[in-house]
């Protein structure tokens, strides 16, 4: 019987039981993952490439640049614009999170713990320590595509507290007034405002938005704040919390993002597409997503004949003399896409960073 199959993967619960390991939140991966049905800008034939390609060459995506376009008011022959545009290509960055575990079934003979609970659980574990790695790549990748510029945040601070954009760590502030009441619906409108308007996504440090929720629940639909109408402009499966995210002295830190602004693309390399099997070793692909990680995995099985009585000590179990090992890699390698965007510096993007102030 083999105890590390790639079936496991398919029953795996993230049960707690009596796993000392706490279960975390990671919300940067939700909100990609979420996104990406609305990306719009990729191609399916390059998303197709994505999913395949090998890391030795490049799945571009065709860009036709913003121009400044003429318009003349004198029509005639002679006075045609040309207004010829310009355009571009650019393409994304493979990520590799690799991680594993190795089984000794011969060490449970003679152990207190179930092999199959001991299984299950540092399977856990490390679908956890993978999440970990892979929110802190999407977080790299926000952070790099972040908004440089915002205007109009004087406009929309006239209400009940401020929004300021700091130029210095491309960042908008948002003033604690403004987080207990007017902030879901006038971050709408300043993106709006910059010609980004759409459907926005939120993700914060852990209990970022605390503050909000228990505005909501004190006024509700009260005539004097009617916050539930007011914070449901952002519902709540557009809310996320990651705890990769540290808030430090401020309510919370956080990111403001667009549907479809980020994207997140498996990829599966030749044998284990082909799910390649011999000599005890096999190749292949999750059939699911993962918990925690929200992605499907690359996933090598392999046994092993070893001597494993080190295992033990300071006796010797005599279980572990010419015995057996099992090993699964896993190996979740992906692309995170992103909307065009020709200078960041001068071009605000639909990707804010924000940080909620405690005054």
């Amino acid at each position: 019987m083999a105890y590390l199959d790639t079936t496991v993967l398919n029953d795996f619960q993230a049960a707690e039981a009596t796993n000392e390991k706490r279960i975390a939140k990671y919300g940067m991966i939700d909100l990609a993952k979420d996104s990406t049905p609305f990306v719009d800008y990729i191609p399916p034939s390059v998303q197709q490439q994505l999913r395949t390609i090998s890391a030795s060459r490049s799945a571009t995506v065709p860009v036709l640049k913003d121009q400044s376009v003429t318009v003349v008011t004198t029509p005639g022959f002679n006075y045609i614009p040309e207004n010829l545009a310009e355009t571009d290509a650019y393409s994304f960055t493979a990520y590799d999170v690799f991680t594993g575990m190795r089984f000794y079934p011969a060490s449970f003979r003679n152990n207190q713990m179930d092999a199959m609970f001991y299984r299950d659980q540092v399977l856990r574990n490390i679908l956890q320590a993978a999440a970990v790695s892979i929110d802190d790549i999407i977080e790299t990748v926000l952070l790099a595509r972040r908004s440089q510029v915002l205007s109009y945040t004087t406009q929309i601070s006239q209400g009940d507290g401020t929004f300021t954009f700091q130029t210095a760590t491309d960042q908008l502030d948002i003033a604690k007034a403004a987080i207990k009441d007017t902030m879901f619906a006038n971050l709408q409108a300043l993106m709006a405002a910059n010609q980004l308007g759409g459907d926005y996504r939120i993700v914060t440090s852990p209990a970022g938005l605390t503050i909000v929720t228990t505005e909501t629940w004190k006024y509700g639909a009260n005539n004097t704040k009617n916050l539930q109408e007011v914070n449901s402009v952002i519902p709540m499966d557009r809310k996320y919390e990651s705890h990769q995210l540290a808030a430090g002295s401020d309510v919370f830190t956080g990111f403001f993002v667009r549907d479809g602004a980020i994207g997140v693309y498996e990829n599966f390399p030749f044998d284990f597409e082909q799910g390649t099997n011999f000599a005890g070793k096999k190749w292949s692909i999750s059939d699911v997503e993962l918990p925690f990680t929200r992605m499907r995995a690359n996933v090598y099985v392999n046994t092993e004949a070893s001597e494993a009585t080190s295992l033990v000590s300071p006796n010797t179990d005599t279980n572990l003399k010419m015995t057996h090992f099992e090993e699964m890699a896993l190996w979740f390698r992906f692309y995170v896409g992103y909307r065009y965007n020709s200078d960041l510096t001068s071009r605000a993007n639909d990707i804010v960073k924000i940080v909620g102030k405690t005054s």
